[in-house]
């Protein structure tokens, strides 16, 4: 009975299980089967319409609209959530002429919001929208050191980690480049930055970082005044005493350290850390002392054209002396504050103590200005003529506006003393030369009275006997370029300043002597290309009458700067001498009878005006050839004068005819 009963038992067990199983058990798996398919379902359905997403495009073109308009339109294309604060206000402007992804679009979504003041922070499943000075404080996404390909204008919190640059450095440099809204923060013990900021401008700073975060930064920049050395020189030590050494091991950083000289100041501009700055300064004060007087190297250069002293006063002035620096501005000195240049008068010589490099340099300039100078020789001619004395000054003369410059005929300029419109019509339609001309320039030949003479010594020859004509002075001038050459010719006159009497008696008289004649100053200066300027001072004193040696003298200056080819003659003239003389004739014997001697003799008044002329025909002299050529050129003219035939041309509307001067016609 046992027996049976436990097998009763067992087939009602094993009975219960199974209706169990069948009514329970299974449509629960199948439930559990159902949910997880419909789960595959759905991350296929999401999966799929990813896909169709990411394959779609649309065009955003918004004019003008309202702000929550444009982000209902976004929440709606993407199907996010966005749960907008109150603040949000404004019109949006997005204008998109080709088509866009969805993704595209929401980064596009951002930008907006960026520029409008506001940002999208996320919380659980939506999307918050509030102005962007909030969402620094929200649980906004946090970067470690991770790359975005495609950064967008969301706020973030990224972490970044510095290698050698310092982080508190870093912050003072990153500062200005974030939003005042924004954060950036130093975290010294793991010299990290921490900055809050839209994506996008974070990944801005990394790349910068990218570039400043390497070895030296950290240096520190040190400006050394020197007081003896030579920036320059002293760098060049110093660049090969420290030269970096390469790193000991792989990945290891090099201590830099750069020099920079700088020559106006002479000062040393220094970048080091603060360990080998103290290095490089303890070095520069021991080399930055004064050279040993025993070590000074003195040379003498002797010059072969130059004036010692001139040149001398010249190299001193590129030496500012020492512990001196160049006025503020001013270009840097060639040479070092240690050379002294003196000259030696009596040898024509420069003493020099340099050093080898200073002395180099100042041979250099030496050898560029100790060449020979060019030489101008003046031919002049002082002349007075009488206004009645038919003497007309090229009759081929140009007015201004027809003057030019490669031409040999005559350029009339300067000024005049009458109407000066006048005055150039005459001039240009007659050639006569007006009353009160002060300037012309002629060719290579001079034009007088329709006779064109080769040289100034020709006019001399055919004037020198002519009544109406005075021939004052002819000096010739032979200087240098650009020096001063003075000639007088003249009398010494006795002045009589003061006098002293007693009782009606003259006791005491003192005298003053003054130069009574012609004095021409002439300053030639050559131009490159082949023009000489004159600086012409030219006086002319005559002596009028003496009464109780107290003598009356008329005075005639000309001042003025003239520019004239080489071998071409410059005239000034206009200065007039207007004087009135008496002469009286008698007949012997009966016109002294007084009263009745009127019957026998005449008196007769007349007033005479002379023009006073100077010709000045300046000779470029650049070499020996051209002296020797200027020197054949006037033997060959005094050995025409020494024949009796001077070669002249008179000019006519047909043709020009050779032509020698008789005394009656003159």
């Amino acid at each position: 009975m046992k027996i049976i009963y436990k097998g009763f038992k067992l087939a009602v067990f094993i009975t219960v299980c199974t209706f169990l199983l069948q009514h329970y058990c299974l449509p629960v798996v199948q439930a559990a089967n159902d949910i997880s398919d419909r789960g595959n379902i759905a991350k296929e359905k999401r999966a799929s319409a990813k896909r169709k997403d990411s394959k779609r495009f649309i065009s955003i073109d918004f004019n003008n609209v309202d702000i929550n308009v444009f982000i209902k339109f976004i929440s709606e294309l993407t199907g996010k959530n966005f749960v907008v604060d109150n603040k949000v206000k404004g019109k949006v402007t997005v204008i998109s002429p080709s088509k866009i992804s969805l993704k595209e679009a929401y980064r596009v979504f951002e930008s907006v919001l960026e520029v409008h003041g506001y940002a999208a922070v996320r919380a659980g499943k939506v999307i918050k929208i509030i102005p962007s000075p909030e969402a620094r404080t929200k649980n906004i996404e946090t970067l470690l050191q991770g790359k975005t390909d495609f950064p967008e204008d969301k706020i973030i919190t990224q972490i970044i980690p510095l290698k050698y640059a310092n982080a508190s450095e870093i912050k003072k440099l990153f500062t200005p480049l974030i939003s005042k809204s924004s954060v950036i923060l130093d975290y010294s013990p793991t010299n990290m930055l921490i900055v809050t900021d839209f994506q996008s401008n974070i990944m801005r700073l990394t790349r910068i970082l990218k570039a400043i975060d390497v070895t030296g930064i950290g240096h520190e920049i040190s400006v050394i005044p020197l007081e003896f050395a030579d920036a320059e020189k002293l760098v060049k030590i110093l660049s090969s005493v420290f030269q970096p050494k390469k790193a000991a091991r792989k990945g290891a950083s090099e201590r830099t350290i750069t020099f920079i000289s700088d020559e106006r100041t002479n000062t040393i501009v220094l970048l080091a850390s603060e360990v080998d700055g103290l290095r490089v300064k303890s070095l520069i004060s021991m080399l930055d002392k004064p050279t040993p007087k025993d070590k000074g190297k003195i040379r003498v250069y002797y010059l072969e054209h130059a004036t010692a002293e001139d040149l001398a006063a010249v190299l001193q002035a590129q030496t500012p002396g020492k512990g001196k620096a160049p006025p503020k501005g001013g270009k840097a000195p060639l040479l070092s504050g240690q050379a002294t240049i003196t000259a030696d008068k009596a040898t024509n010589s420069l003493i020099i103590m340099a050093d080898n490099e200073d002395y180099q340099v100042l041979e250099e300039i030496i050898k560029k200005l100790d060449i020979p100078r060019a030489m101008v020789f003046i031919e002049s001619l002082i002349m007075e003529v009488n206004t009645n004395k038919d003497f007309k000054l090229g009759t081929e003369w140009k007015a201004f506006g027809e003057a030019h410059h490669n031409e040999r005929d005559g350029a009339a300029g300067g000024g005049f003393s009458g109407d000066e419109a006048t005055a150039l019509a005459g001039l240009a339609t007659s050639g006569t030369l007006p009353s009160g001309f002060s300037l012309g320039v002629f060719g290579e030949t001079i034009n007088i009275s329709g006779i064109q003479f080769p040289t100034i010594a020709a006019i001399i020859e055919v004037y020198k006997k002519d009544k109406d004509v005075q021939i004052i002075s002819t000096p010739q001038l032979l200087t240098t370029d650009n020096e001063e050459a003075v000639i007088y010719v003249g009398k010494n006159i006795p002045f009589q300043t003061r006098s002293t009497a007693e009782g009606g008696v003259e006791t005491y008289s003192s005298f003053e002597y003054r130069d009574v004649g012609t004095t021409l100053k002439i300053t030639p200066q050559i131009s490159y290309d082949g023009m000489v300027r004159l600086a012409i001072s030219q006086e002319v004193t005559k002596l009028e009458s003496t009464i109780d040696f107290r003598p009356t003298t008329l005075k005639r200056t000309i001042d003025t700067t003239v520019i004239v080819d080489d071998n071409s003659t410059v005239v000034i003239g206009g200065l007039i001498d207007d004087k009135f003389t008496e002469t009286e004739t008698k007949v012997p014997l009966l016109g002294d009878i007084p009263l009745l001697g009127w019957l026998f003799k005449s008196r007769k008044k007349e007033r005479e005006k002379t023009n006073l002329y100077v010709f000045l025909t300046p000779h470029v002299i650049n070499n020996k050839a051209d002296a020797e050529n200027l020197y054949k050129k006037k033997k060959e003219h005094i050995d025409e004068i020494g024949k009796g035939s001077i070669k002249m041309y008179k000019t006519n509307n047909n043709a020009n005819s050779s032509i020698s001067p008789k005394p009656d016609e003159r």
